[in-house]
């Protein structure tokens, strides 16, 4: 499996996960939000992808965010690609291009209509959304 493949996995399988990831950002006691995992660009580009999302940010916008983060990762490459080969992974893994959130964005539009039909279905509702973006777009 892939870096694509895996956020699709993602996206099909970890209902639960996202939003209980998306609810910390409705209780304005909460901020400021750190968001992180091993590499912080896979759990981490998702979720803050959702999250511009809800804030209405563009998603080509979304999709060069997420692409800095292969050009942070060039001072520290090697060391990245050696961790994800130890972990028994391809190199895939320690790159962050582009298409790799432009298709995961496009992944959800084909099968829910939308990031908002996505939350939706995770249960990640209107008035859920509009409590975010009354936080992080005042």
């Amino acid at each position: 499996m892939g870096v694509k493949q895996m956020y699709k996995e993602f996206i099909t399988h970890c209902h639960r996960e996202l939003k209980q990831a998306l609810m910390i950002f409705v209780n304005p006691d909460n901020y400021p939000i750190h968001i992180h995992c091993t590499q912080g660009k896979d759990r981490t580009g998702l979720l803050s992808a959702l999250i511009l999302l809800i804030a209405g940010v563009p998603e080509d916008v979304i999709v060069n965010d997420y692409a800095k983060t292969q050009r942070e990762f060039a001072p520290i490459y090697d060391a990245v690609v050696e961790d994800v080969r130890k972990a028994g992974l391809t190199e895939d893994f320690a790159q962050a291009p582009p298409q790799n959130m432009r298709e995961t964005l496009e992944y959800i539009n084909t099968e829910y209509g939308s990031a908002i039909g996505f939350m939706d279905a995770i249960g990640f509702d209107e008035d859920l959304r509009e409590r975010v973006r009354n936080i992080i777009c005042s």
